[in-house]
């Protein structure tokens, strides 16, 4: 029966778990890490410096990587909306303001059964054209 409370305990704590934003520090260091797990050639990361991000492969798959390092994109379950708007307000977020509801906008549920680096990039490409101001503020 001790058991069993503990798994409850558990479950409880990890289902409650908050967000915790990431710094501009984790940024670069995932960056960093993604950049050598896909062997991505200078060139791409120039322009990933810069914001710009080509609509090819290895760029979705490299969004994948850093969404997911952020805890903000699962593979299984795709973009996490409260982590977002977390991210974005610093911590601060009414998951019931309009900003909420404008992240939500950019991501889907793969209905077309896309790959992850697809699926990532769908929503990343629509984050970064809406929130891009937001995202490099959350990390200054």
């Amino acid at each position: 029966m001790m058991k069993f409370f503990v798994a409850v305990c558990l479950f409880f704590t990890l289902a409650s778990a908050e967000y915790v934003v990431k710094t501009k520090d984790n940024m670069l260091s995932y960056r960093e890490e993604c950049v050598k797990e896909l062997g991505l050639s200078a060139d791409l990361v120039e322009q990933y410096q810069k914001w710009q991000y080509p609509n090819d492969a290895k760029t979705h798959c490299y969004l994948k990587c850093v969404f997911t390092k952020f805890g903000l994109f699962n593979n299984d379950t795709g973009f996490d909306v409260e982590s977002i708007h977390a991210q974005l307000t610093r911590g601060a977020a009414d998951h019931d303001d309009e900003l909420h509801g404008k992240i939500a906008e950019c991501v889907d549920k793969n209905e077309q059964g896309s790959n992850a680096c697809e699926w990532a990039w769908r929503g990343a490409d629509c984050l970064l054209k809406n929130h891009l101001q937001l995202i490099q503020q959350s990390l200054a």
